[in-house]
């Protein structure tokens, strides 16, 4: 076979390869889906748990990276904290790398009949509740006939000139190895494939043992960077999670350098121990190695969790929002009394109502410049986050046998914090609308948010106390409100001669936003005359 037909067969192998591990990757997550999501948040209460469910994730997902960047969304959300999130990401590039012993074991003619097998299902599309089981199955068998079909060309290259001198090259300096993994990681975007690929090479001979583990664990900084430079859009805490698995392939790669170092000032006397007593080839030789030191760093970054996290912490602060955004009495796990989990569910609402007053306060002269509180968005992001919480436990309880009266007080509590996420939302565009408005609107603006503040004092006491004559406070308050703001715009346009579209723009946007979150809090003081007693 000429050279040109070998590097034909060896890149078409390739891409075989990075197709069967696309098809592994994404059919696997879809037959995992939501359970596999609802399992994590509930295993990660455990470190136990939460390691071994990193593995299967890790190997269902064939990325540390991807289970990263799901822990750091679900962190994000509100769901789980960082801290419980950490020991998925890090155990998640054990299960992944547990895939590279598909590499060294001889079952070319098993992946041949798992392809044709495979193949006749999607084809016909039978059974249809397997298609996708049957898919990653055959991806996979897909990824065992892309390396064998690369390294087979791949031995047959060696005796080619520019590929003998490619291979002379690795083999001349170790540190170079150590780069071309990182560098070939960074292009192939994928560390286990490349991880893949060594092994698979060392196995025929083009490599040895310690050109091998320098490829690989390059590989693995190489990840590093690009989980660095595609996980730039989380912040915060999620960012956290972000870092963790950045630091971690950086930490293998230490940690093996250190022993390799050691190896190597005491004559090369592990790996030959290895060697001369596993009785196998270097590829299965670095497969054993690379398995133990992606099992010893998880363990080792487990261990010291607590200053791991903290240096995550001092890499990624927790943002103003997310501070805000820890629900107080009402966590991710629903108690096993409902009644207990509506009345946390209540705490934590009236937690929501009493922050809204920050919006008004940010507009009030002199509020503006030169504030140390929170800003409107923080809040207004924060708002979002203790909500999903709250919502969380409302839909958990929808799916539990209750009474008939905290049945009703389910149902109700819903509607009011239907009502909360309306009156926020209000609030938040009033805020938007009216914080750089042009002087001659400023007096508008300071009697909006003075009946907006007197409303947020009788409502904050409606919700405490449930005081009829709060009630019916609120609903005379609002009852005439659209009529008055239609008043108020006709004075300012009788009032003004020279006011331009923006101007008139403006002042529609201030009276109609303040409309709204009059409707809302009137909606919400109707909602709680039948809420029950909290006493």
């Amino acid at each position: 076979m000429s050279a040109i037909e070998l590097l034909m067969n060896s890149l078409a192998g390739l891409g075989i390869l990075f197709f069967g591990i696309k098809m592994v990757t994404r059919n696997l997550g879809a037959l995992a889906g939501s359970r596999l999501r609802g399992a994590i948040v509930r295993v990660t209460r455990e470190p136990l748990s939460a390691a071994s469910a990193g593995t299967a994730v890790g190997f269902v997902s064939q990325s540390g990276r991807t289970t990263s960047f799901i822990m750091a969304s679900f962190v994000h959300a509100g769901i789980i904290e960082a801290r419980a999130a950490l020991p998925v990401a890090l155990w998640s590039n054990f299960g992944c790398t547990l895939v590279v012993i598909a590499a060294v074991f001889p079952i070319h003619l098993v992946a041949l009949f798992v392809l044709a097998l495979a193949g006749a299902a999607i084809a016909f599309e039978r059974p249809k509740p397997l298609l996708k089981g049957a898919s990653a199955v055959f991806g996979l068998a897909l990824m065992l006939f892309g390396l064998r079909m690369m390294s087979q060309a791949a031995v047959a290259l060696t005796d080619q000139g520019l590929f003998s001198d490619a291979v002379t090259f690795i083999h001349s300096s170790l540190p170079l190895a150590f780069l071309c993994g990182l560098v070939l990681t960074f292009i192939a975007q994928s560390h286990i494939a490349i991880m893949l690929i060594t092994v698979t090479m060392a196995r025929q001979g083009i490599f040895g043992i310690e050109e091998t583990l320098m490829l690989v664990f390059g590989a693995h900084v190489g990840s590093s960077l690009i989980t660095f430079f595609t996980g730039f859009n989380f912040h915060g805490q999620a960012r956290q999670v972000v870092w963790a698995e950045v630091l971690y392939n950086c930490a293998a790669a230490l940690l093996f350098l250190i022993a390799f170092g050691i190896d190597r000032a005491s004559g090369g006397a592990g790996l030959a121990w290895l060697g001369s007593h596993s009785g196998v080839d270097p590829g299965m030789q670095a497969v054993a190695v690379v398995i133990a030191f992606n099992a010893l760093t998880p363990l080792v970054l487990t261990i010291l969790r607590g200053p791991y996290l903290a240096l995550c912490i001092r890499l990624s602060p927790p943002l103003p929002a997310e501070e805000l955004g820890h629900p107080r009495f009402l966590h991710n796990e629903v108690t096993d009394s409902p009644h207990v989990t509506l009345l946390l569910a209540e705490k934590e609402q009236l937690r929501l109502f009493e922050r809204l007053p920050a919006y008004s306060a940010a507009l009030k002269e002199g509020a503006i410049e030169g504030r140390e509180a929170p800003s409107p968005e923080a809040y207004h992001e924060a708002f979002a986050l203790v909500a999903g919480t709250i919502e969380r436990a409302q839909a958990v309880l929808m799916t539990r046998e209750m009474s008939g009266e905290d049945t009703e007080w389910l149902l109700g509590q819903q509607r009011r914090q239907e009502a909360l996420r309306q009156l926020d939302e209000a609030c938040f565009e009033l805020w938007q609308a009216a914080h750089a408005l042009e002087a001659e609107l400023h007096p508008m603006r300071a009697r909006i948010v003075a009946e907006l503040d007197l409303l947020f004092d009788v409502a904050d006491d409606a919700m405490k106390t449930s005081n009829p004559e709060d009630f019916r406070l609120i609903e005379e308050q609002t009852r005439d409100c659209g009529a008055r703001m239609e008043a108020m715009r006709k004075d300012y346009l009788a009032t003004h001669d020279h006011h331009s579209p923006e101007e008139r723009g403006h002042v529609l946007a201030l009276t109609s936003i303040y409309e709204r979150a009059a409707w809302a809090i009137r909606r919400l003081s109707a909602l709680l005359g039948s809420r029950p007693s909290l006493a």
